[in-house]
């Protein structure tokens, strides 16, 4: 359902995540844990482009969400002005997948590579690339702070997307968001402001305004880290809910207990890399990797 292509990010001189592949594949519900600064949640912002990535490819299904990276296409690069330098210098029989490996491992495309790269590249993106804001209508997001609008009530917030996109009409909207709200016993907030609302309030009627999209995924970037330990509790209760409807999600958390009980997998990170991956069985009972095994060592 979403495959991550060798993702990289960098703020500046700061490599956030370098060269992260993996696949979440549809009903799977995956575990992101590991060390502050790991790049857990950079990774889960990519996945929906609220943050660009330097380099690699996001893909949903058979579309592409990032712009194309050139180093995936010998098309693209057979264009570049490199690739024909490079050939010039050469009369080897192999020369063309000797130099499209060179170019690709050594990652030598420079920045201005002509007009052919340029078309070619352009051609591939229009093939492939789906609109963002069509993909985010199928990936519902879920951040650490609630992300809620103050200013506007319980029910607004929740149908505020839904009416702004023309997916529903304002009447169906409000009948989605009441039931919601009723699924979660919050229905008699509807009127009220966040302001009023207890931490573990806020983020339930986060994940409900996710769910106003009717997703086909959910992203949760650390949703308990920022409450109370008495209100974790009614959150993970609610993403279980989920889980058991089989919505497929990716989920970055500190509750270890949590990711061995919802999770089919679970992705360890470590500057900037998925260091380990496994079952929550396997992996948090007899872990391969060192820093695993340090971390889990700490937070179990």
């Amino acid at each position: 359902m979403i495959d991550i292509r060798d993702l990289y990010k960098s703020f500046g001189s700061l490599a956030v995540l370098r060269g992260v592949s993996t696949t979440i594949h549809n009903g799977e519900k995956v575990a992101v844990i590991g060390p502050s600064g790991s790049g857990k949640s950079t990774l889960l912002r990519c996945m929906n482009l609220l943050e660009e990535p330097s380099a690699g490819e996001v893909w949903l299904d058979d579309r592409l969400l990032t712009r194309p990276d050139p180093y995936f296409y010998p098309e693209v690069m057979r264009a570049s002005r490199t690739y024909a330098s490079m050939m010039a210098q050469t009369t080897a029989a192999t020369a063309d997948e000797q130099i499209l490996q060179r170019i690709r491992g050594e990652r030598l495309l420079h920045r201005h590579e002509g007009r052919a790269f340029r078309t070619a590249l352009a051609a591939v993106e229009e093939k492939s690339r789906l609109d963002i804001n069509r993909a985010r209508q199928r990936m519902g997001m879920v951040f650490q702070h609630f992300n809620l609008f103050n200013n506007m009530t319980v029910l607004q917030n929740l149908t505020l997307a839904p009416v702004q996109l023309k997916l529903k009409t304002r009447e169906q909207a409000e009948q989605r968001g009441m039931e919601l709200l009723e699924r979660i016993g919050l229905a008699d907030k509807r009127d009220q402001y966040p302001s009023t609302l207890s931490g573990g309030q806020k983020q339930r009627i986060a994940i409900v305004r996710a769910l106003a999209m009717n997703p086909e995924v959910m992203l949760f970037d650390e949703p308990t880290s920022a409450l109370d330990p008495e209100m974790v509790g009614e959150v993970l209760d609610l993403i279980k809910q989920l889980a058991n409807d089989g919505m497929t999600m990716v989920i970055v958390t500190h509750e270890m207990g949590f990711a061995r009980e919802v999770a089919d997998r679970v992705l360890f990170m470590e500057d900037g890399n998925i260091a380990e991956e496994g079952t929550p069985a396997a992996l948090f009972s007899s872990p391969k990797n060192a820093r695993t095994q340090e971390f889990l060592s700490k937070v179990l």
